[in-house]
């Protein structure tokens, strides 16, 4: 019996464990996403010696880049190597939650911050099911956190200097992680000013170790850019055109995102009021004050973390989830010191019992897409207008009718086909979006766009014709867009299939088109003329 009892927390964790790897491991062929396909894209060319941001184009930082690299380069180069790579991911980050709330939490509060992070982060409310840049920049993040924690307590000025460097790690993976160091640098200072007298001195030296770790990764990722020759590409999307573009939304655009996503927590939405019911309770507390401070440091900087264009997608709120699982685990766990606390008191295990009903009732809600549906089917119901089933099998003709130094041509913003095809663009434009919005680089973009096409002379030419993959602000640019196209590909080019859409048909062959049903949207592939 003592056996058991000191073992119980480790099966209860080994259990939700479990149950990630059970999901994850069903879905491990989901069709990839574009944010994935993305990914993928500029982790396949790293993997050949092609550095980021030079034979593609985007706003994001180049950890993740990098992230998909290393997962590929050990798990195979497809949608399964890259999720099984994921999967580890998550499952580091629900370990580390578990790690966080035994130092805030009774231990069955922590593996209640554990079970409520697993189901929250496989949750389609927060796209869970694709590997996301905000799993990674929450990776590093927790693993930041958690070796501060510990470095505090040691005095080891070794931890301070790791800290830092894990915190510039995850705002390497996605630029919001970086509101992550400032929670870092928040947990030094409150550490200096809390103890009396205050040692300025050896905080000092603790908080410049700490800066150096957060610079290091920075700089040498830096400077491997600036030696690669794309650091002028680089600094151009990550930080000029980076700064343009979250400007171009309007709050409108970013309220009804988040009232969306609010709609479709449902029982997702019961922990949300756990924690904030966690919060009031950290902050009645009178002599926890470590704690107290930790809480509410780390809700505001992972708010920060999401909030800093107002956009609201949906997988931004991966950032808020540790802190949400934990203050839910702080309400039941103050709910059940009071419950033991009262005379005579007989259902002490009332708060934990409820929480296992609330979190078998949200899992319940997600039994299709966890249980039931083939990762096709999980993909058309998650992403119902987007059609990423498709894409692997364009991938395929392509793969297999395309010489192996063959180049394409994609408009549209379909960065996984390029994955899927194991072939090169011949422009770094893999996202049509900024070319058809209204910012002030459009019409530049758009000359480079069809400058790098023309010269790169294609052999194959992929035509997106689908909303989604375009969203255009100015319809006029798409139709300018789509002129230039129609030219260029009648000149040189000639369709060799189409892909149509409800339902997904797939016609090959010169007489392609003509089978095209009426009204159906379409992604349209044409071959070089000359090709032989």
């Amino acid at each position: 019996m003592k056996s058991w009892r000191n073992h119980w927390p480790a099966l209860w964790l080994l259990l939700i464990l479990a149950f990630v790897a059970v999901v994850r491991i069903r879905l491990l062929s989901l069709p990839l996403e574009r944010d994935e396909g993305e990914y993928a894209y500029a982790g396949q060319l790293m993997l050949e010696g092609v550095p980021p941001y030079r034979l593609m184009y985007n706003m994001k930082m180049p950890g993740i880049y990098a992230a998909y690299a290393f997962c590929m380069a050990i798990f195979g180069r497809s949608a399964e190597g890259i999720h099984f790579g994921f999967m580890l991911v998550n499952l580091g980050c629900v370990v580390m939650v578990w790690f966080l709330g035994r130092r805030f939490l009774q231990p069955a509060g922590a593996l209640a911050a554990a079970a409520t992070f697993a189901l929250m982060s496989v949750s389609p409310c927060v796209q869970g099911l694709n590997a996301h840049a905000t799993h990674f920049v929450m990776l590093a993040a927790l693993g930041a956190t958690l070796a501060l924690l510990r470095a505090q307590e040691s005095g080891r000025l070794a931890g301070f200097f790791h800290s830092g460097a894990l915190f510039g790690v995850a705002f390497l993976m996605k630029q919001p992680g970086g509101a992550f160091a400032f929670f870092g640098l928040a947990l030094l200072l409150w550490a200096a000013v809390r103890q009396s007298p205050p040692a300025w001195k050896a905080h000092g030296v603790r908080l410049g170790i700490f800066a150096a770790g957060l610079a290091a990764p920075v700089v040498l990722t830096a400077l491997l850019l600036w030696r690669a020759g794309v650091w002028t590409t680089f600094w151009r999307w990550t930080v000029t055109y980076a700064g343009v573009h979250a400007t171009l939304m309007p709050w409108s655009f970013g309220s009804a995102k988040l009232a969306g996503y609010i709609e479709r927590l449902r029982w997702d939405g019961l922990f949300w009021v756990l924690a904030a019911a966690g919060l009031a309770c950290a902050l009645k507390e009178r002599n926890r004050a470590d704690g107290k401070f930790f809480f509410v440091t780390l809700l505001l900087f992972s708010a920060a973390a999401v909030c800093p264009t107002f956009h609201f997608t949906d997988h931004y709120f991966v950032l808020m989830l540790p802190v949400v699982a934990l203050l839910a685990a702080k309400a039941l766990d103050t709910a059940a010191a009071w419950e033991a606390s009262r005379p005579g008191a007989t259902v002490r295990w009332a708060p934990w019992l409820l929480f296992a009903l609330a979190w078998a009732g949200a899992a319940w809600t997600h039994r299709g897409i966890f249980l039931e549906w083939t990762p096709a089917e999980a993909a058309a119901r998650v992403y119902p207008v987007n059609n990423f089933q498709v894409y692997p099998v364009i991938g395929a003709y392509l793969d297999q009718h395309a010489s192996p130094g063959a180049k394409i041509a994609l408009l549209g913003s379909e960065p996984e086909l390029m994955f899927y095809a194991r072939r090169r663009s011949v422009t770094g434009y893999i996202y049509m979006y900024d070319l058809v919005q209204e910012q002030p680089f459009r019409e530049r973009m758009v000359r480079e766009m069809t400058k790098e096409v023309e010269q790169g002379r294609p052999d194959y030419f992929v035509f997106v014709n689908l909303t989604l993959s375009w969203l255009p602000d100015l319809p006029e640019s798409l139709q300018r867009i789509q002129r230039w196209l129609e030219d260029y590909t009648d000149r040189l080019y000639k369709p060799c299939g189409v892909v149509t859409f409800p339902p997904n048909q797939y016609f090959w062959g010169p007489d392609c088109l003509r089978r095209v049903p009426p009204d159906h949207r379409f992604i349209i592939l044409f071959e070089r003329k000359d090709l032989p």
